[in-house]
């Protein structure tokens, strides 16, 4: 394991780290000591120190009219973490009701291939609604993602409860029984009158947040925060929900879908 980039994680610059590691491996040391051997010039090593010192990780002592360093317990991270998450939680209500009250603007992310795409699927499973709602395609996203992540996710989602509302195309339909409509499976589905023939891309709606993804031949993903968006979007989902079709209600192999006439007229 190499120390000093794990040191990192812990807010410690390099050189606070490889000073630190050295006080620990020598028990005390001097300045000049340490700036031999670290490598260091004497003034970095005091500022190194300084700063040290500041978070309670070195001490100072004298032997005759020398300075000392001494390294401190490893525990006094604890503390330090300790603290840090105390100032967090008293200052986070205020951060959120500058971020609620601010100016609102809207947030758009964009993300390139197969690993972006997954890393907004992600985002789904820890939606503070406990359901999203998607319009797409079945085939589509077992092509993008594969059967076996499917299934995973599919486990996953329902161990965190989050329902999933879907408005699919019934020309692109798979016969998996995790993706069949039901309590079991936290799914409800219903399916445009009229298939689409031709890729589509999908459209996810949760926690006031967009996102589209396009990844047989675009390969991309776009997630948008936007509240006005958000509204618009879901008001259309639910306008589509009202004339979707039940599942029950679907047509036998090679029979007309319900509705194909009136898109025909």
């Amino acid at each position: 394991m190499n120390l000093i980039e794990e040191l990192s994680n812990l807010d410690l610059t390099g050189r606070q780290a490889r000073v630190y590691l050295a006080l620990l491996q020598l028990g005390s040391a001097s300045a000049i000591e340490l700036a031999k051997n670290t490598g260091f010039k004497h003034p970095t090593v005091y500022d190194v120190l300084d700063s040290l010192k500041a978070r309670g990780l070195v001490s100072e002592s004298f032997l005759g009219k020398k300075k000392r360093f001494t390294a401190e317990n490893p525990d006094n991270f604890l503390e330090l973490e300790a603290r840090r998450q105390r100032t967090l939680g008293s200052i986070l209500p205020g951060l959120r009701e500058l971020y609620l009250g601010g100016v609102q603007r809207p947030r758009i992310r964009f993300y390139q291939g197969a690993e972006g795409i997954k890393a907004v699927n992600e985002e789904l499973l820890n939606v503070k609604a406990k359901e999203y709602f998607y319009f797409g395609s079945v085939q589509e996203m077992f092509k993008t993602n594969g059967e076996r992540y499917l299934r995973d996710y599919f486990k996953r989602r329902i161990e965190r409860g989050i329902w999933s509302n879907a408005i699919r195309n019934p020309s692109r339909e798979r016969d998996e029984d995790y993706m069949q409509p039901g309590e079991h499976n936290l799914r409800r589905v219903r399916y445009l009158p009229t298939p689409i023939s031709e890729d589509v891309a999908g459209l996810y709606l949760y926690d006031e947040k967009i996102a589209i993804h396009s990844a047989l031949k675009e390969n991309y993903a776009i997630t948008i925060e936007s509240r006005e968006l958000f509204v618009l979007l879901k008001t259309i989902w639910q306008c589509l929900w009202n004339v979707a079709v039940e599942p029950g209600a679907l047509p036998k192999p090679g029979g007309d879908f319900p509705g194909k006439e009136r898109a025909e007229t």
